[in-house]
C-alpha cells in the first residue's frame, strides 16, 4: 500500500512531503506555501493522482492543509506584522 510523510519547516514556510509507493520507490515534494493565507501550490499534483488514485490524494492534501493550518495558527506572526505586509511584500 503506498504512504506518505510529511513534515514542516515553519520557518521557510515549506512543507515536505515523502510519497512511498507499493514497490517501495520514493518521490519527494517541496510544497512551498504562504504564511499569511495558507495557499499553496502542487504541481505534481496530476500525476500523482494518475499514479496513486484520487482517494490517496484527497487524504494526502488534507493532510497538507492540516499541516499549513497548524504551522501558521503556531506562527510568531502577530496581526501588526499581517497589516504591515501589502502585495509588494510578498
Amino acid at each position: 500500500m503506498s504512504s506518505f510523510r510529511l513534515e514542516v519547516d515553519a520557518p521557510n514556510n515549506i512543507v515536505l512531503v515523502l510519497v512511498t509507493g507499493e514497490g517501495g520507490g520514493e518521490h519527494d515534494f517541496q510544497l512551498d506555501y504562504d504564511p499569511l493565507s495558507g495557499l499553496y501550490e502542487f504541481a505534481e499534483k496530476d500525476q500523482l493522482e494518475g499514479e496513486y488514485g484520487e482517494d490517496f490524494m484527497e487524504e494526502m492534501e488534507e493532510a497538507v492543509e492540516r499541516a499549513i493550518t497548524e504551522a501558521i495558527e503556531s506562527s510568531d506572526l502577530t496581526d501588526a506584522d499581517i497589516e504591515g505586509f501589502d502585495d509588494e511584500d510578498l
